[in-house]
């Protein structure tokens, strides 16, 4: 039997493979009836080869990291194996970035601020990673305004860029011409076009955004300046796609206001906002109103988490599948939500600043169904690059079988 391929699951399938087919061609005689080789080429090979890409891997992108500034490192967590791999760099550095992915599965990474700096290396550029090629494409239409600390989010087949910060149209190039936006974009992937959408009520940077369902973003928290040294806001905002495209204020706000907080959504209505700016270690689930019209007290609709050990913010948390507590890699059948990267200190959240600022390459994991953090035997290997302001995204990858 010739079995001509590569990108094993596992260092001597092959080969374990081909004695077994030779065994059965030789003749075993503790079956009665051998299997053709075809069995073993055709059907069961492909179980055990990589042909493509799988869902469900992690990716940190970008981001910043104290010894190195902003980033063009991506390293992606293989659901297959439980470990980390290092991706192709992209094109650019980028921290105070966002992703998403594409109906096609592939990544599109907006925005952002290079090793120039939040002025001079401002970013309109964007570029989207090919897992299947592991290549990384810049030839993707540019933002019609830079911006970075934006939230990211794929719905209906588009991507939508929310807020953020930018310079001031016109005005000199320097930090204080820097404002936070209400202003959001929308990506068609067919067209390969930004375009300006549906305002936000307030400005936001360092809020998330999240998808629910197949109607709904929910812009969550952030803050009202560029540094956040201003207010933290405890609200949430609706993007509601079959209302005309238009933003809502919610009447339901945060237990606690937070900015670069790490946010998943666990279903169609219901949001974990966990850490977020100064260094918070609290966590809560926000739920919608049926009714984005509804008016309840604040705080009505949440319901305090257990704290996590240690407070950071510039995390991210997205949900992503893990095994079991009985199980182990690869089987992956756990609703879970991972919170990845981020700092702890008192400094600006998004600034170059070193003292008194510790950097994570921790991931903590939050059971979804048993509601409770897991041990740290539970959880995920710590991820080999510390950074915080970076991307999340799940998508489609390629694990690192044996070559």
């Amino acid at each position: 039997m010739k079995v001509s391929r590569n990108q094993w699951t596992e260092p001597g399938v092959s080969t374990a493979l081909c004695w077994l087919a030779i065994d059965d061609r030789k003749g075993n005689a503790r079956r009665e009836t051998a299997l053709p080789p075809t069995v073993y080429s055709d059907s069961i090979a492909p179980f055990l080869h990589f042909d493509a890409p799988l869902p469900n891997q992690l990716y940190a992108v970008g981001g910043r990291n104290q010894q190195h500034g902003p980033l063009d490192a991506v390293e992606m967590f293989d659901t297959w194996h439980g470990r980390w791999t290092m991706c192709p760099h992209m094109c650019v550095r980028r921290a105070g970035c966002a992703a998403a992915v594409l109906p096609c599965g592939r990544m599109l990474v907006v925005g952002g601020y290079d090793e120039s700096g939040i002025v001079k290396g401002l970013l309109a550029s964007c570029e989207v990673f090919e897992p299947v090629a592991q290549t990384w494409d810049p030839a993707i239409a540019s933002l019609e305004r830079a911006r970075w600390g934006h939230g990211c989010a794929s719905l209906g087949g588009l991507v939508y860029a929310v807020g953020g910060c930018s310079l001031r149209p016109g005005a000199p190039s320097r930090e204080t011409s820097m404002e936070t936006l209400r202003s959001c974009e929308v990506y068609d992937p067919i067209a390969n076009t930004w375009q300006s959408c549906a305002e936000l009520h307030m400005a936001r940077a360092g809020s998330r955004v999240v998808t629910l369902g197949d109607r709904y973003l929910a812009a969550v928290g952030g803050c009202d300046d560029v540094f956040g040294r201003a207010e933290m806001l405890p609200t949430v905002e609706l993007f509601d796609t079959t209302a005309g495209g238009r933003w809502v204020m919610l009447d339901v706000q945060l237990l606690t206001p937070r900015t670069t907080a790490a946010v998943a959504a666990l279903d169609d209505q219901r949001i974990l906002v966990i850490g977020g700016a100064p260094s918070l270690s609290s966590a809560e689930v926000y739920r919608v109103p049926e009714s984005a019209e509804c008016s309840e007290e604040p705080g009505s609709g949440q319901v305090p988490v257990c704290d996590m050990a240690e407070g950071r913010m510039g995390c991210q948390a997205v949900a992503l599948q893990l095994p079991a507590p009985t199980a182990t890699y690869p089987l992956c059948t756990r609703m879970c939500v991972v919170v990845v990267g981020g700092e702890n200190g008192d400094e600006d959240w998004d600034l170059d600043q070193e003292a008194h600022v510790r950097q994570f390459s921790s991931v903590l994991v939050y059971d979804t169904q048993d509601d409770e953090w897991k041990h740290s035997d539970g959880g995920l290997p710590p991820m080999p690059t510390p950074r915080t302001a970076m991307a999340l995204c799940v998508g489609p990858g390629r694990p690192h079988g044996h070559r």
